[in-house]
């Protein structure tokens, strides 16, 4: 009789085929919620870094172009066909970086007409720089998606007794840069943004 009580406590002791199904369904389930997340981090890893590079490159673009045109050696003949040009390369905005298709419909154009047209606009500032003490140079990493707008800067002129608007001023210019890894999303990047004052002699600027 002990005998076969004993066998029966060792016989319980085990685990049964439902138990070790039961458990392996359980880590099955715990490793693929594990695996599924990686994706995830990755993805945020990832964004992380593109954030921090485009942090890093605007500071460099914008930095070089505002220091470079605040310098007092430029002349404003100088600042203002150069500004003048960028404007003009610029004039559709950040829509500038896309191609109409039909009446209402955009494609934004591949990385490498994106790198080219911000290069563009970034030389056409860059030109009024050459009496600078440093003169800004583009060179950026082509896997990357850059994007560049320049406009005048806007004062308020009274146009009336209780009416005024907005014109552009032509010794201010402000300027929006953006970075993306692919072209597609480079619209929905952030914007870095800064403002620079022509510094140079202005007694024959516009009044």
């Amino acid at each position: 009789m002990k005998k076969f009580i004993g066998h029966i406590r060792r016989a319980r002791a085990a685990f049964t085929l439902m138990e070790v199904n039961l458990a392996i369904f359980i880590m099955a389930v715990g490793v693929l919620a594990m695996t599924s997340l990686y994706p995830l981090g990755f993805r945020e890893s990832q964004q992380a870094r593109d954030d921090v590079r485009a942090a890093v490159v605007a500071d460099d673009v914008l930095g070089q172009l505002t220091a470079a045109l605040s310098s007092r050696n430029i002349k404003w003949q100088d600042w203002r066909d150069a500004v003048n040009n960028a404007v003009g390369k610029s004039k559709d905005g950040w829509f500038s970086y896309f191609t109409a298709r039909g009446s209402d419909t955009y494609v934004v154009k591949n990385r490498s007409e994106v790198n080219r047209h911000a290069k563009e606009v970034f030389d056409a500032l860059a030109s009024a720089c050459q009496g600078a003490t440093k003169v800004p140079s583009w060179n950026y990493d082509s896997k990357y998606a850059h994007g560049l707008v320049v406009q005048w800067g806007k004062r308020v002129v009274a146009t009336g007794q209780n009416t005024s608007e907005a014109k552009d001023d032509h010794s201010r210019v402000s300027i929006g840069f953006r970075l993306a890894r692919r072209a597609g999303a480079l619209m929905s990047a952030p914007i870095y943004y800064t403002e620079v004052h022509f510094q140079g002699d202005q007694k024959d600027t516009e009044q």
